[in-house]
Order: C-alpha cells, then sequence, then structure tokens
C-alpha cells in the first residue's frame, strides 16, 4: 500500500515589510506631493534612486519646487515642478514652458498631452506593500512604447508597469531596511542568535508541527510525486491570516486542502519586530516536497 512522505519543509522568506512605517508613509493628500522634506526610493530598470524635494526656486515671477532625481555617482537631475489646482507642471527648458506630468483628477478617461488616466481605486501588490486606492496612468510615447504609472496619495510614484513586467517601484531606504531588526520567529526559536539561526529553528517548528498534524489524518496518496508551494501571510499579531496556494499535484487536492487547514492553526508566531517596536506583516512561500512510496 502507497503512503504519502512529507519530506524536509523548506521556507523561503520574500523581501517584504508587510503594512510597515515605510509602506503607511505620507506626505499629505497629493498623488504627487510637492513639499520640502519629500524623499522616497525607487527603482529604475537595475538602477536605484532617491527623489527629494529640497527647495524652491522662482523663475519668471512663478514659484516651483526642486524636485531632485539622484542616481549617485554623480548622476542627477534636477526638475522644475509646481503645482496649480489638480495639476502638475514641469518646466521644459529646451521649450521653454510648462508641461504637464499629471492630472490629479481621479476620474477615468481624463487627458492630456501625454497621459490618460485609465483606472482608479486600483490594489497594487509590490514585493514591499499592498498599496490600495491607487490612480493609474498611462502614458503613451512617440515611438508608441506605453507605460502605466500607479500613483498613491501622500507618497506619489509607487510603480511603473509596462507589457514586459515592473519596469520601476517605491522600495524602502537602508535605513528603513536595517530597521526591520527582528525576524519572525516561533517563540521558542526568539533567542537562538543571528536571523539565519532563528530562522532554520523556525523551518523546523513549522516542519515539525505540519508532519507531526498530518500523521493524526488519513490522506489520500497523491497520483505523482512533486513539491506543493504555497504563499503564506503572517499578520502582525503572528497568525497565519491569508494562504494561496501557487501549483497542484496530479490526485494532490485532499492532501493541499489538508496542508492549508493545519498551516491555518499553526500556533502564534513572534511577527517581524522593527526597531521601533512595532510588528509588521510578513509574507513566507513554502515549499513541501512530497514522495509516494
Amino acid at each position: 500500500m502507497k503512503r504519502t512522505m512529507f519530506l524536509l519543509l523548506t521556507i523561503l522568506p520574500i523581501l517584504t515589510y508587510g503594512q510597515s512605517e515605510f509602506c503607511e508613509k505620507s506626505f499629505g493628500e497629493s498623488y504627487y506631493p510637492l513639499k520640502i522634506g519629500f524623499e522616497k526610493h525607487l527603482t529604475w530598470g537595475t538602477a536605484t534612486y532617491v527623489e527629494k524635494v529640497t527647495g524652491t526656486t522662482e523663475k519668471d515671477g512663478i514659484e516651483y519646487f526642486n524636485y531632485e532625481q539622484d542616481f549617485g555617482g554623480g548622476t542627477s537631475y534636477d526638475l522644475l515642478l509646481r503645482k496649480q489646482n489638480d495639476t502638475v507642471f514641469m518646466y521644459n527648458e529646451k521649450q521653454k514652458k510648462d508641461v504637464i506630468l499629471l492630472i490629479e483628477r481621479p476620474i477615468k478617461g481624463t487627458k492630456w498631452e501625454s497621459g490618460k488616466v485609465v483606472e482608479i481605486d486600483v490594489f497594487f501588490e509590490s514585493p514591499f506593500c499592498n498599496y490600495k486606492n491607487l490612480l493609474v496612468i498611462e502614458n503613451k510615447y512617440p515611438d508608441g512604447s506605453k507605460e502605466k504609472r500607479f500613483y498613491k496619495k501622500g507618497l506619489g510614484l509607487v510603480a511603473v508597469t509596462t507589457k514586459k513586467g515592473i519596469k520601476g517601484m517605491c522600495v524602502p531606504s537602508k535605513e528603513e531596511t536595517i530597521a526591520l531588526t527582528k525576524p519572525l520567529s516561533a517563540y521558542e526559536c526568539t533567542e537562538k542568535g543571528d536571523k539565519e539561526a532563528i530562522g532554520k529553528c523556525t523551518m523546523t517548528y513549522i516542519h515539525s508541527y505540519l508532519i507531526g498534524e498530518l500523521n493524526k489524518r488519513k490522506l489520500k496518496t497523491p497520483k505523482e510525486e512533486g513539491i506543493l508551494k504555497f504563499d503564506l501571510h503572517i499578520d502582525k499579531n503572528g497568525k497565519v491570516s491569508q494562504i494561496k496556494s501557487l501549483n497542484s499535484l496530479k490526485g494532490g487536492n485532499q492532501a493541499k486542502k489538508q496542508i492549508i487547514e493545519i498551516l491555518y492553526s499553526l500556533p502564534k508566531l513572534r511577527p517581524v519586530m522593527t526597531s521601533e517596536k512595532k510588528s509588521v506583516g510578513t509574507k513566507l512561500e513554502l515549499t513541501i516536497p512530497i514522495k509516494t512510496k
């Protein structure tokens, strides 16, 4: 008679910060904050850069904000931006005039020369945050290419996508990354040393719990061997709040259902803690090799 063997459970933490202070950062109610002190980090392809408002400049009797895009290594771009009503303008040095960057009107179909509001109140999940209520702009360029830009109130641009995927996104600064000092862990693993040791201990704890619970149940043997994968979200209280199955095995639906039920019953863990002792949500990817014999 065949029986199902659940081999070593492996856990891959996905780089994420749940809804930490990084995700909740805000500089007001604008989709394009122009406020001295504003600063955020973004990626663009393989590069990372910093956007910040450093001061103001008067040009032809009109006040503009100095908007800096610093790519490091001596490469930076200094823009002159201003806002009038719901429209954000950039001064074009070559044309000697303002051009529209964004119309902050959350009405689908709103158009200007280079863009159009295509969606409102949109959800976007990055590897770092789950953003809600976003304004989505489609930009079309002279060569016919298009991209979508996702704007969040109080933070501005948080992601840019093309047909090929994510082109750029908002990311935490080095300080914000370091601030997440305590990793997710089983309570019996919290004093095991460094983050790697705590992670291995927690992996063993979850594996033991899962195997112990599975051994109490009668499982239908899958028709094929393989690996079941799951995304888990651990909320800021340390409980499994959401599970997403990433694949299937032939004849393995019952085993998958039982695993999900057990993972939901997983005892409370210690959530990720910031240096300010604030707990935040975390994502994990679990891979569970299954062998029948």
